[in-house]
């Protein structure tokens, strides 16, 4: 079976039909025996951290929120682009160990997305799951956390790829419209 790094993306196949999962890009945060962990990094909530936390410092304010996954909603992370904010996933992205040490020397909230929930699997869970295509491992790079706009961050991805995945997105979503 496939392994799943950490720091690689998830792109849910066409047949991944869960309504938490179409089309989405999952940034593996966390892997290991017991399980696996990531963020959807394209499903964009439309709103602001001061939207869901009104008190929140004012650096903070402007922090994009996406919906993470369904697990533990009332849980955030908040992924940002600068060194020394946290635990680095790969290079140019950083998962914040606290919003004090995200905001530390931040003028404001450019280059930090936050994340409401996660997205989690048991142990050989993810393995499973990519072994019979629901998820394609891709590579990662900053600009898919930050700068590529999320509805166009599936498509993107799976052209980067090329190959058979590079008219993926070409397909309509409902299979019998093909």
């Amino acid at each position: 079976m496939p392994s799943v790094p950490t720091g690689f993306l998830l792109v849910a196949s066409p047949e991944l039909r869960d309504p938490n999962f179409a089309r989405t890009v999952v940034l593996t945060i966390n892997h290991d025996a017991e399980g696996s962990y990531g963020l959807v990094l394209n499903r964009s909530l439309g709103r602001r951290l001061s939207d869901a936390l009104p008190d929140v410092d004012e650096r903070a304010a402007g922090i994009p929120l996406f919906q993470g996954g369904p697990v533990q909603p009332d849980v955030l992370q908040v992924l940002g682009s600068r060194p020394g904010c946290g635990r680095q996933i790969l290079e140019g992205v950083y998962l914040a160990e606290s919003l004090d040490a995200l905001l530390e020397g931040a003028p404001h909230a450019q280059g930090l997305h936050g994340y409401v929930g996660y997205s989690g699997w048991g142990a050989e869970q993810l393995e499973h799951e990519t072994a019979e295509g629901s998820w394609v491992i891709a590579p990662a790079r900053a600009d898919h956390v930050f700068g590529i706009p999320t509805d166009q961050l599936w498509a993107t991805v799976l052209r980067e790829l090329g190959g058979q995945y590079r008219w993926i997105p070409m397909q309509d979503e409902d299979p019998g419209v093909n």
